[in-house]
């Protein structure tokens, strides 16, 4: 569990899904991308098996419905596919298939209308009276939890609670944590200042960890 806390303080969750691809695209994708300008209908069933199983995974992690990530992911592909003339080659292509499916992903969340937000203040970390964080019994127990959990176990617990957050704290957290986009590509993305993004994002972040040590405390 130290290494949760740890992680969250520098920036990071733990075995984050963020991109490791390279900036450039690869020939066999720059083949890909020619044979579908082309409009050879084979092509479409090769990309869709070569990017469906990320484009799905991501459109899992952003919409809490499985039939919503489920129709998310067809209008991806239509999107590309609608699209694919406008790909400049300048990230890898599986960096663009991811930007596709993130936005797609949040025109669902905002064409669903806005939901009812809970405050997480009852969830923030508490000071006393010379600024000094106020530790909780919790907090102090955790250290020794992350020993209680194999790392698979903890990834998707993490997850699951990532869940519990509002939409607006869970997407940022998505955005910067998960998926690895910086903070101005975020702020970017929701069309907010990037000061926001850290705020929304310290307080994500804060809000999670204390979703998190109670419950590691009862598996632990």
């Amino acid at each position: 569990m130290a290494m949760v806390y740890r992680n969250m303080d520098e920036g990071e969750l733990p075995d984050t899904a963020q991109s490791s691809e390279s900036d450039g695209t690869d020939r066999e994708d720059l083949e890909l991308v020619d044979c579908l300008r082309a409009g050879e209908n084979r092509c479409y069933e090769l990309f869709v098996r070569r990017f469906g199983p990320k484009v799905l995974a991501i459109a899992r992690r952003y919409l809490r419905s499985i039939a919503d990530a489920d129709d998310c992911f067809q209008d991806t592909f239509m999107a590309i596919f609608d699209n694919i003339g406008t790909f400049e080659q300048r990230s890898s292509l599986g960096t663009w298939v991811r930007g596709v499916t993130v936005k797609q992903c949040l025109m669902r969340i905002r064409a669903a209308g806005r939901r009812r937000e809970e405050s997480i203040e009852h969830l923030l970390p508490e000071f006393d009276a010379h600024g000094s964080r106020v530790q909780t019994d919790h907090a102090n127990r955790a250290s020794g939890f992350g020993e209680a959990l194999d790392e698979s176990r903890l990834r998707l617990f993490v997850r699951a609670k990532i869940d519990d957050l509002p939409d607006d704290y869970r997407i940022t957290l998505l955005l910067r944590d998960i998926d690895g986009y910086s903070t101005r590509e975020t702020a970017d993305i929701l069309g907010i200042q990037v000061n926001a993004v850290k705020t929304r994002l310290h307080r994500a972040r804060s809000a999670l960890r204390s979703l998190l040590e109670p419950e590691l405390e009862q598996l632990y």
